[in-house]
């Protein structure tokens, strides 16, 4: 009957909504902008304190039986060790202090890296990013190049933003012209 082939009909909507179809069955009923009123009440006042205090029994239920299952959990971990040889214990310690070691060098490594971008770049180490030395210079750059489009100047150049300087300045204005100058 129809022909569903034709370019018009695979671009129109199968359900059309027109703005005077009649009774809208969503929002709100007029009232003080309340939903209206749905479900097995048919009107009736909602005792909401029983619905709460069911859904309350129901989460306290499955909140037991998480419990139960983590408990379940532990005694067979505590199993699976003790039936572990002696050789195997010192193996999967072993291993696990390996992978904490393995991180812990990683971290090192990454603060190595911000510290020596943030003193190339002049930027504070905590907003430098990346997981490699080359990543984080990039991204270094970027926010330089950023802060230098937004402000029309680079960011000073700071021997070590850590450090406070040794002597106060004479002049006010002296100071003013280093701290801000180009």
């Amino acid at each position: 009957m129809f022909n569903t082939n034709q370019p018009w009909y695979l671009r129109t909507p199968r359900r059309l909504r027109f703005v005077d179809a009649g009774a809208d069955t969503g929002g709100t009923d007029g009232q003080h902008g309340r939903q209206p009123a749905t479900g097995d009440n048919n009107g009736e006042n909602v005792d909401w304190k029983s619905k709460f205090e069911t859904e309350r029994a129901h989460s306290r239920e499955w909140e037991k039986r998480a419990k139960d299952n983590k408990a379940a959990a532990d005694e067979l971990q505590q199993l699976k060790e003790s039936q572990m040889s002696e050789q195997q214990k010192n193996e999967a310690r072993t291993a696990k202090l390996q992978k904490e070691l393995d991180a812990l060098k990683a971290e090192k490594q990454s603060n190595e890296w911000r510290s020596q971008v943030a003193e190339e770049s002049g930027l504070p180490a905590n907003l430098i990013v990346g997981d490699s030395l080359e990543a984080m210079q990039a991204h270094a750059k970027a926010i330089n190049e950023y802060a230098s489009a937004k402000t029309g100047r680079q960011l000073p150049k700071v021997a070590d933003p850590g450090r406070r300087p040794q002597a106060a300045p004479n002049d006010l204005l002296q100071y003013a012209a280093e701290v801000f100058s180009n």
